[in-house]
């Protein structure tokens, strides 16, 4: 069966037929979908004409620097040098093409190569690239989103195959190297579960970063996880710190757990107890007594009768509690309806003047613990 035969070419590619609903004036950027076009001459209203989508043009900019080869923006609603309406940016709007000619903060027009129709490519089964460079403000990569009957897709990242003689290739997220400018950043990383705000009932997608297994038929050990920091400059600089915490939104905090199925924890330096309250003693029973939280507690106000009261219990919590009157007496009660060193529910203890008590939680119902004299005069 023979091929059918093409109908009649309509462009070489470098211009299209395009009948505006609207007056074009020459050297206008008429939006064609999610593109934009440059009209080689005056097009009028409901009438056949020409738009250019290749070639090289003085386009109108904003007061932005332009470096040949930079990325050249439409931005529809800014401003130009001379005040018009719509202008090229550096950054902000959509990518029309490549500068060609190095544009400073005063000229009026940056002269750019027309790279168009590249917004969106959709490409069935694999893909084989020596690399990918994004050319507009961000470069996403998106699973198939889900329907009815199916979930969305994955998409992962995985670093080439080794094979008998060579080591698999590593996969690596870096952010972007900082300009040249006095203040400018290097890029962030930023790795999210997905949302399930729009969901009724649904949970938020959780990011798990894990080592790669070992040999199955041999004795190598899994592969090691490590978070680390930036360095800091060799100099005078600081290394960025490593945080692990839960978010700061929610009616109820998230836990942060840290090596419950490990054979063992170990710290190369030892840990700090950031939380520290002052607090005072007072009242005469458990309803009145002042608030201990987690952390280290310094208590004043005590006169052999006054107390404060632990925080709840929580499996491991650690409370660390200092009398600072040198000679009265401190009551330590337990939260409602739990103990302090097996005194009995609701019941107070008492530790001396000048004391500090360092009190562990076992979680349920109860808080341990042991005592010791400190001069703190």
């Amino acid at each position: 069966m023979t091929q059918t035969a093409a109908k009649r070419i309509t462009s070489n590619g470098a211009v299209i037929d395009w009948t505006p609903t609207s007056n074009v004036s020459a050297g206008d950027l008429v939006a064609v979908g999610s593109e934009y076009l440059v009209a080689t001459q005056a097009i009028a209203a409901n009438t056949l004409g020409s738009l250019a989508c290749a070639g090289v043009f003085d386009i109108p900019k904003n007061a932005d620097v332009f470096t040949a080869g930079d990325a050249v923006y439409w931005n529809a609603s800014g401003e130009d040098v001379d005040g018009n309406t719509g202008a090229a940016d550096n950054a902000v709007g959509t990518v029309i093409g490549k500068c060609v000619a190095n544009a400073n903060a005063t000229v009026t027009h940056v002269r750019t190569r027309l790279e168009v129709f590249h917004g969106l490519n959709t490409v069935a089964g694999s893909m084989t690239a020596d690399d990918i460079t994004g050319s507009d403000a961000s470069l996403a990569v998106t699973g198939k989103a889900g329907t009815a009957s199916a979930a969305g897709g994955d998409i992962v990242i995985t670093g080439g195959a080794g094979n008998a003689t060579y080591d698999g290739g590593a996969a690596s997220l870096i952010g972007g190297a900082s300009g040249t400018g006095a203040s400018s950043n290097g890029g962030a990383i930023s790795i999210t579960g997905g949302n399930a705000a729009g969901a009724a009932s649904g949970d938020g997608g959780a990011v798990t970063i894990t080592g790669g297994a070992g040999s199955t038929t041999g004795t190598q050990v899994g592969g090691a996880v490590t978070i680390l920091s930036g360095a800091g400059d060799g100099t005078n600089g600081t290394a960025g710190a490593v945080i692990l915490d839960s978010s700061g939104t929610g009616a109820t905090k998230g836990a942060v757990t840290i090596a419950t199925n490990a054979a063992s924890l170990t710290f190369g330096k030892s840990p700090r107890i950031p939380n520290f309250a002052t607090v005072n003693a007072a009242g005469g029973n458990l309803a009145t007594a002042g608030q201990l939280v987690e952390g280290l507690n310094l208590v004043a106000g005590s006169d052999n009768a006054k107390g404060v009261k632990l925080p709840a219990c929580v499996a491991g919590a650690q409370c660390v509690v200092v009398n600072m009157v040198t000679d009265k007496t401190l009551l330590i009660y337990p939260p409602v309806s739990k103990q302090v060193n097996l005194k009995g529910a609701n019941n107070a203890i008492t530790v001396a003047a000048n004391t500090v008590g360092i009190y562990w939680s076992e979680g349920a119902n109860a808080w341990y613990g042991l005592h010791a004299a400190t001069d703190v005069a």
